[in-house]
């Protein structure tokens, strides 16, 4: 500060530039010149320069080289560093992630097709937390999340390429909790003894439902016989194809499971209010990679497994 032609507490900051006030640049403009390129970066210690960086970084916010384009984006520094994109999700009251889904990056192009597909392996009155996750040959960059609450309103059994349900209000299921064990009763003692010699314990149980085909183009459930016995043939192909399921319930159970017993098809009152009722028992973790791979029920491979 210059006070009587004197400097008072001179520094080497006593007559800095007065700081100028800028609001967040949305827009710029080049005109009336010929430009090699235009570089904005958040770095600020480094030294001006007139020559232009050639490379990305992770301070890099634009960069338009003008080779052939106006493009100024990092997709082809991003080709660079990212062999793989996958696809996380994990129960927000829980820490662990679930890899649902990897597509590996060859071109530009993968980058905007995307990973497109639905997840189908979630349970009701659950919230999630997906993220897509750049990797480069193993190591994970950013997580960039999405919050989704995950609600629906009928019971579904889910193979990798096949999904089917039943509203909830024609449908249950009701569960059994099988622990082994047995109980000897000896000749000298009053009371039996308790033996349990397996880990076993896990759910079974049974379900029911119309599992009618919605008429799409009327909003209304087919129950014209034409219609109504060949899809009914269908689901009851489809519960004893063999195949391991997702069984779901809309009040958030869900369990890893494989049809078991006879499938029955059964009129209720009418010949043409049908039931469809089926057993299944528990054979994995529905939360597992390792389980849902074994299980036909995901692609994901081993080396992108979170266990």
């Amino acid at each position: 500060m210059f006070f009587l032609n004197n400097i008072l507490g001179a520094t080497k900051d006593t007559i800095p530039l007065t700081p100028t006030h800028l609001n967040n640049l949305t827009y710029i403009k080049l005109s009336n010149g010929l430009y090699d390129c235009l570089y904005i970066t958040k770095e600020t210690n480094s030294e001006p320069s007139m020559d232009c960086p050639r490379e990305w970084d992770f301070d890099t916010i634009f960069h338009a080289d003008f080779n052939n384009s106006t493009n100024a984006g990092n997709v082809d520094w991003n080709l660079d560093s990212v062999s793989h994109l996958i696809v996380k999700r994990r129960d927000t009251s829980k820490f662990q992630w679930i890899t649902i889904a990897v597509k590996e990056i060859h071109a530009l192009e993968d980058f905007s097709d995307g990973i497109k597909g639905n997840d189908y392996t979630n349970a009701s009155h659950v919230e999630y937390e997906y993220a897509i996750v750049p990797v480069l040959h193993g190591t994970e960059g950013l997580y960039h999340t999405v919050f989704v609450d995950s609600q629906f309103h009928d019971i579904f059994l889910v193979e990798k390429n096949c999904i089917i349900g039943t509203p909830s209000s024609d449908g249950f299921c009701d569960t059994t909790r099988r622990v082994p064990s047995s109980v000897n009763e000896t000749i000298h003692n009053k009371y039996p003894s308790y033996i349990r010699n397996t880990l076993a314990n896990y759910d079974k149980g049974n379900c029911k439902g119309k599992f009618i085909e919605l008429d799409e183009e009327h909003c209304d459930f087919s129950v014209a016989d034409a219609l109504r016995v060949p899809y009914q043939r269908k689901i009851m192909d489809f519960l004893a194809d063999g195949m391991p399921k997702l069984l779901k319930h809309f009040d958030g159970r869900i369990w890893l499971a494989a049809v078991t017993g006879d499938p029955t098809d059964t009129a209720n009152g009418t010949y043409n209010n049908r039931d469809i009722s089926f057993e299944w028992t528990e054979i994995g973790n529905y939360e597992s990679e390792r389980d849902l791979y074994n299980t036909n029920l995901s692609d994901v491979e081993e080396e992108w497994w979170n266990e």
